[in-house]
């Protein structure tokens, strides 16, 4: 008897380790953005790569253009560190090209979209949509970011079809109704008749500079003091 109950303490014991881990410890958030994001772009034929890219070129609906952030979280009273990544798929905008440059660019962001890829126990995806509705992002007030060039973007050269290239964009970045300038890298890539651009890396973004209160409550301790952003726009010509 002594020892039957002795394998039911170490039965519960390590399942319930096992679920201290998966639901509060395990932190596997989605990988950044790039060009090679979704698709396998080696893998697919999307059209024939036209022999000039001057023109305007506007975000396609759908496939893999998609937009969001990323914050680190304390929760669990501390217990462990998170990672929180949120992305909206509703993303509008256009570029035009000129030879080996972006000479204009602007896009928008519907943040009332945001899903969550994870989430820590106890803070569902609709706890977090309502979090952001009133809260941080305030998305019901606040319900658009946008980013907009105030500078070309110089590739150098054109780029040849499948190949990554990497250059400095400087635009005017509005987060929660307030507007600042930032300087970041974004690489690019022609695939088939698309021209694919993401952040090379995230983009750090300091809540209090754009009038972001942390959030707080439910099983989260804390938010870091800062974020970022990060994107791929997958755009068509015409």
């Amino acid at each position: 008897m002594l020892k039957k109950l002795i394998a039911a303490i170490i039965v519960v014991v390590l399942v319930g380790g096992a679920a201290l881990w998966f639901f509060v410890l395990k932190d596997d958030p989605e990988p950044e953005l790039s060009v090679d994001t979704g698709t396998d772009t080696s893998q697919t034929t999307t059209g024939t790569t036209p022999a000039s890219l001057d023109g305007t070129w506007s975000i396609q609906e759908g496939g893999d253009t998609t937009a969001g952030f990323r914050i680190e979280e304390s929760f669990a009273s501390g217990l462990a560190d998170h990672t929180a990544v949120g992305r909206s798929e509703d993303v509008t905008g256009s570029i035009a090209i000129e030879g080996s440059a972006i000479t204009e660019g602007s896009f928008t962001v519907d943040l009332t979209g945001l899903a969550f890829t994870d989430n820590p126990a106890g803070f569902s995806v609709t706890n977090r949509a309502n979090a952001m509705k009133n809260r941080g992002l305030e998305t019901s007030t606040f319900p658009d970011a946008t980013f907009e060039l105030t500078e070309p973007i110089d590739f150098g050269e054109q780029p040849a079809a499948g190949e990554t290239v990497t250059a400095t964009a400087t635009g005017d970045l509005t987060i929660h109704g307030v507007t600042k300038p930032v300087t970041f890298d974004v690489e690019a890539k022609v695939v088939g008749d698309t021209i694919r651009v993401a952040t090379a890396d995230p983009v750090p973004v300091v809540l209090a500079d754009y009038d972001i209160d942390k959030p707080e409550g439910g099983p989260i301790a804390s938010v870091d003091d800062k974020g970022s952003f990060e994107f791929l726009i997958v755009l068509g010509q015409g």
